[in-house]
């Protein structure tokens, strides 16, 4: 029941948001405020929006009786100005930091200029989880039951919301290494014979998986009304 509680305990929070006439809107449909468990982003198009948005939370968290975690909460920039120094934000009176790089939904985004997301920790995962199976599959002595593991548990890491979020040609280089490097542990087999091999076992390139991906991610979208009307609008803009 706590889930459905903590919708319900929220909605109140999400109902001010929306009507205060700030943050992120789609259609004039609001989507300023995500909500997943306990983890909130808000979205905005200014600091000073964001800044009203942030004493909507503190007058929430007074009402009903909570306290948000300001010392695990941050602030990030993207845009042209995403360097430049601005005031403060505060939130439950502390002031917030401003970061980096954040965290959400196992998505790394990056400050930049542009909406830019990393994959160095999928490559860390990638790499810690197939030293794990593949150190308990050579018992098997069976190349075929390392590579059937490395689809299973160690493929999902690296494609993971490949499919709606914006992947650089170096980081699907990096990615492409790390299933090289796999498969020379697992064969023996240097990066030149590793295509051949790769076809061999059913592992395409990793940008033609991640377009086959995006591709069926796309067909689904494309049945719903309301993502028809957003490929109108941007395609009129």
């Amino acid at each position: 029941m706590s889930p459905i509680l903590f919708a319900i305990y929220m909605d109140t929070l999400i109902a001010r948001l929306r009507s205060c006439g700030y943050g992120c809107r789609l259609l004039d449909e609001f989507h300023g405020c995500l909500l997943y468990a306990d983890d909130i982003i808000l979205l905005t198009h200014s600091v000073n929006a964001m800044r009203v948005m942030l004493d909507i939370c503190d007058q929430f968290a007074i009402d009903f009786d909570i306290k948000f975690n300001s010392k695990k909460s941050v602030a990030m920039r993207v845009g042209t100005r995403f360097n430049v120094k601005c005031a403060p934000l505060i939130l439950s009176g502390c002031e917030l930091q401003f970061a980096q790089s954040i965290k959400y939904l196992g998505i790394c985004v990056t400050a930049a200029k542009y909406f830019k997301c990393t994959f160095e920790h999928a490559k860390l995962k990638f790499f810690r989880t197939f030293n794990a199976i593949y150190s308990k599959a050579k018992g098997a002595q069976s190349e075929l039951v390392s590579v059937e593991l490395l689809k299973s548990y160690c493929m999902p890491l690296i494609l993971y919301a490949c499919e709606a979020v914006p992947i650089s040609k170096s980081a699907v280089n990096m990615l492409e290494n790390c299933i090289n490097v796999a498969l020379y542990r697992i064969f023996g087999i240097t990066s030149k014979n590793a295509v051949e091999m790769r076809q061999y076992i059913g592992l395409p390139p990793l940008h033609i998986a991640i377009e086959q991906r995006r591709a069926k991610f796309m067909d689904k979208l494309y049945l719903l009304p309301n993502f028809r009307t957003v490929l109108t609008v941007c395609t009129l803009d």
